[in-house]
């Protein structure tokens, strides 16, 4: 196997040559070597294409092929069509009679890392993206730091260059929680001889991410501004302070170092007072996001997420959340109305001024709605692919973001789309706690939410830490549902579940090992590298998940075409996937 870099290969993988801005920005005839010394020397340029960093991670962050197809492989949300791939990669062939259809592997699939298969797209997804995303921002920091360039004035200056430095770290925390390897590129990094550039571990990944935001936290500390509003939204964009950036950093670092691990003695490994260190300075009075138009800015994850028709909150939820809905599902008749439950996020159902809202049986608000949670009586429509999944409880928390066209109900399908909240940051302090044993402030995170947004009764360190921490896994699957692929990130990290069923389904009802935290037997924890890269790197392709290839493993090698940057890449998925989020379920 040809472990060496070509010069081609370095151009499509990370866009080290970089192409500033959009295909539109500039008029240059090779978008892999655009003209720098031109593109550098405008500071309207350069700032615009830091703010682009950010929209292309925001929109990656929601999005179908990555955010709602992570999900629903975390039993979180659940779907039973094929957009995005959703049923192939979450299908198990292992139920029988009555739950028994239409599926493609024993548990769970692995990842089809082959250019030649109709289940490869999703794969490439965050690659695209997120090192997009870190060539604009490696692309900021050259102007200012090499070249120069002044953006309006030495304040203003600051502020870009900071965020350019989030941005990079950003960007290359994504690239180490989702695949095993990557290259480490930053504005520092020597081209003259781009066969030297090797390609590192996730764990090295993450390292330098670490390294890089904390970099843009020193900076954000020391440099007053305000971010521009165009920079999370092309209208009412909200705008964050130095502060808010240096609080939002230190959120994204506790993050990166929870919701790494690939399992659960990854999880027992990882430094639990760092974590608690980064969140107790992270995000805890406001919610970072964007606002969506439905044109540059959209989130993809909380659009479908909240459409009765086409994504239900899982089953195995439902019967964790109330105390009267069955997991698998009963069929052919469902779970019951009114729902019970003690959780205000839940309460009995009802939903919206009429019956039937959204075309799935909903029922009309008696007073007593949840406020993330509805019940929808319509039954599952393809038993066949898979019955045993879905549900009767509908996702509303961000009903309001759902695509115009929908149809339902005074729905503009624009307003503020939360990234990382304060909820979010808030448990993963919490569950740093309870693992290093300050169980009685553990306990007084927990219940911010669980008290305050669900109206339970509130859990002491009395409790002990299994029961704080199972506590907190409840509210991980209420707070983090929608928010991107979080709930994916969070239940790898444990271990895996074996399906034991035999003759029904009982294995799917069945408990994860030790705690809520499991993800089927054989279901892919991380992305490799996409089958295109591979290509051009000339290296074997290798994947992970399946029955066959839990480790990964080798094949052939595919021939490259012509290379296009990251950028090109990027522009051109988004644009696919929100064409197939609007051609209906299939």
């Amino acid at each position: 196997m040809n472990k060496s870099l070509t010069w081609r290969s370095i151009a499509a993988t990370a866009a080290i040559l970089g192409a500033v801005g959009c295909s539109g920005d500039l008029n240059v005839a090779n978008p892999n070597a655009p003209d720098a010394k031109r593109a550098y020397s405008d500071p309207a340029t350069i700032q615009a294409v830091v703010g682009g960093a950010f929209r292309t991670m925001f929109v990656a962050h929601e999005s179908y092929d990555g955010a709602l197809l992570l999900t629903t492989m975390g039993d979180n949300y659940v779907s039973i069509w094929n957009n995005f791939n959703i049923r192939y990669y979450t299908g198990m062939c292992s139920q029988t009679g009555a739950y028994s259809g239409q599926c493609d592997c024993p548990e769970r699939c692995g990842w089809q890392n082959a250019l030649t298969s109709a289940q490869y797209i999703q794969i490439e997804r965050f690659w695209y993206a997120y090192y997009s995303a870190l060539s604009s921002a490696n692309d900021g920091l050259l102007a200012i730091r090499r070249d120069g360039v002044l953006i309006g004035d030495p304040a203003n200056t600051k502020m870009v260059e900071t965020a350019a430095q989030m941005a990079q770290g950003m960007a290359l925390a994504e690239i180490a929680k989702n695949y095993d390897q990557g290259f480490i590129v930053t504005e520092e990094t020597d081209l003259s001889n781009p066969q030297t550039l090797p390609l590192v571990s996730a764990k090295d990944m993450r390292d330098e991410a670490i390294k890089q935001l904390d970099e843009a936290y020193a900076l954000a500390v020391a440099n007053p501004f305000t971010t521009p509003s165009s920079w999370s939204g092309a209208v009412n964009g909200p705008v964050y302070t130095n502060t808010q950036l240096a609080q939002i950093i230190r959120t994204l670092e506790a993050d990166l170092l929870a919701y790494f691990p690939r399992d659960a003695a990854a999880n027992d490994a990882v430094d639990w007072a760092k974590v608690a260190s980064y969140a107790s300075q992270g995000v805890t009075t406001f919610d970072y996001g964007f606002y969506q138009d439905w044109n540059d800015f959209y989130s993809g994850i909380k659009d479908w997420g909240n459409q009765a028709g086409d994504v239900r909150v899982h089953t195995r939820v439902s019967a964790l959340i109330t105390s009267n809905h069955l997991s698998p599902l009963p069929l052919p008749q469902g779970n019951p109305y009114p729902v019970v439950s003690n959780d205000k996020r839940v309460g009995d159902g009802s939903w919206e001024s009429e019956d039937d809202i959204t075309g799935g049986k909903t029922k009309k608000q008696t007073g007593n709605g949840g406020s993330y949670i509805a019940f929808a009586g319509q039954a599952n429509p393809r038993p066949a692919r898979g019955g045993y999944k879905w549900s009767n409880l509908l996702h509303i928390r961000f009903a309001n973001l759902i695509y115009p066209g929908s149809g339902l109900p005074g729905i503009s399908g624009n307003g503020f789309v939360p990234v990382n909240t304060a909820d979010q940051n808030r448990l993963l302090w919490a569950e740093a706690l309870a693992r290093t044993g300050n169980l009685a402030l553990a306990a007084d995170k927990v219940n911010v939410t669980r008290v305050g947004h669900g109206g339970l009764a509130p859990i002491t360190a009395g409790a002990g830490k299994d029961a704080i921490l199972r506590a907190i896994e409840y509210e991980n699957e209420l707070e983090m549902m929608g928010m991107g692929a979080a709930p994916f990130y969070n239940r790898r990290r444990g271990t895996p579940k074996d399906w034991t069923g035999t003759g029904g389904m009982t294995g799917w009802s069945a408990p994860c090992p030790t705690s809520i935290l499991c993800l089927w037997n054989n279901a892919p924890r991380q992305y490799p590298i996409p089958a295109k890269e591979l290509a051009v790197l000339q290296k074997e392709l290798y994947s992970f998940g399946g029955v066959t290839n839990p480790g990964g493993q080798s094949a052939g090698v595919n021939g490259s075409a012509k290379v296009k940057s990251v950028r090109e890449i990027n522009a051109e998925m988004e644009a696919s996937s929100r064409a197939e989020a609007r051609r209906g379920r299939r």
